[in-house]
């Protein structure tokens, strides 16, 4: 078990210094950031095949690669973003912790990539950073991959949303799709170091148009947005247990 632990670290520390060079040197050619998200797309497929990993993947028909989005996603896992990375097949920034932005080679190819920097403890400048963001996905062809609980959840039960994101997708008049993965929290929990070889699966819902909303929508555009994430991990979970009851029986 600690061998499997060793191996994925291993792969993390290889891959990030691998991808990060390439990330840092293309960008300053690579405007579009194309083969910047081809590169981070083979990171996350990458760290996805040293954990030995499996998932299922279903809804993409529903999305177009040339098209913006704000995909909305719930959080159970450290898993979920590497699943987020590798499946969606748009270009994908992100909004992320300032601290991360510190870290050598790591840190400066997030910046490279164009990752967007976000101080949660303050909320002034959180908001200012929002409004960033706004900015780099009106004037790119850039999608964002948001995680709207903010945290993980430890129970896989799905925790009560924040508006910010749903506020972003108002103000720069993109379509949300929420995505589901459901399983992450059983392969790696939270605090959890030990990487369990169970299958996960992603699913891609229909996109929610905002064109033409207001910020006053912004509390009922979220409660959408919640309920089919939520009726997508209940409806998962179902099939899952009736299937394991069918074999248990067997």
């Amino acid at each position: 078990m600690y061998l499997k632990v060793i191996w994925v670290l291993f792969n993390l520390i290889v891959s990030v210094g691998v991808c990060s060079i390439p990330i840092i040197i293309i960008s300053w050619i690579d405007r579009e950031k194309e083969f910047v998200s081809r590169i981070s797309r083979f990171w996350a497929k990458w760290m996805i095949w040293s954990t030995g990993v499996q998932y299922d993947i279903s809804g993409l028909e529903k999305i177009q690669n040339r098209k913006q989005y704000v995909f909305m996603c719930n959080h159970e896992s450290a898993l979920d973003i590497i699943i987020g990375v590798a499946t969606i097949p748009n270009k994908i920034v992100f909004l992320a912790k300032k601290e991360l932005f510190s870290i050598p080679i790591f840190g400066w190819a997030m910046k490279a990539a164009g990752m967007i920097k976000i101080d949660r403890e303050n909320p002034e400048i959180a908001i200012r950073s929002v409004d960033n963001a706004v900015e780099c996905l009106t004037k790119s062809s850039f999608s964002t991959l948001i995680y709207p609980e903010g945290t993980r959840s430890k129970n896989g039960r799905l925790l009560q949303f924040k508006k910010g994101g749903f506020i972003l997708a108002i103000k720069s008049k993109l379509p949300i799709v929420p995505m589901t993965i459901v399983g992450a929290g059983e392969v790696l929990s939270k605090g959890s170091y030990f990487v369990n070889k169970k299958k996960m699966s992603v699913i891609i819902s229909d996109p929610i148009v905002t064109m033409g909303m207001s910020i006053n929508d912004k509390d009922s555009l979220l409660h959408h947005c919640r309920d089919v994430i939520e009726s997508n991990l209940n409806n998962l979970n179902r099939n899952y247990k009736s299937k394991y009851e069918l074999h248990s029986a067997n």
